[in-house]
């Protein structure tokens, strides 16, 4: 063989070596890569559900907030209309006590 074969040859070989190595570290910068567009697609997405969960809770108080309000109203009302009805009944329990304790005679 000749010098300029043999030559050839190593340099051939010395550039499959420099496409390999050049291959692995290409290899290793898109796994980290990913690694990393990954741990920022799963941060993303936690935040994405936090907000989203805050969201819902919010909603959630809101309504129940509402709800409470609704509730209280509807109590305050019966409360009022139980005192008038009370009110209105008063006159006829005091005549109904004093008719009691005191006799229709004036004497007690």
């Amino acid at each position: 063989m000749s010098i300029d074969l043999i030559k050839s040859i190593k340099q051939a070989e010395a550039e499959a070596e420099e496409i390999n190595k050049k291959s692995i570290e290409d290899a290793r910068q898109i796994l980290s890569d990913a690694s990393n567009q990954s741990e920022k697609l799963l941060l993303q997405s936690l935040e994405d559900a936090e907000k989203e969960a805050r969201a819902i809770i919010l909603e959630a108080e809101k309504q129940a907030a509402a709800e409470i309000e609704k509730y209280n109203n509807d109590v305050f009302s019966e409360c009022e209309a139980i005192k008038s009805a009370a009110i209105k009944k008063l006159d006829r329990a005091v005549e109904i006590i004093i008719g009691r304790i005191v006799r229709p005679d004036g004497s007690s």
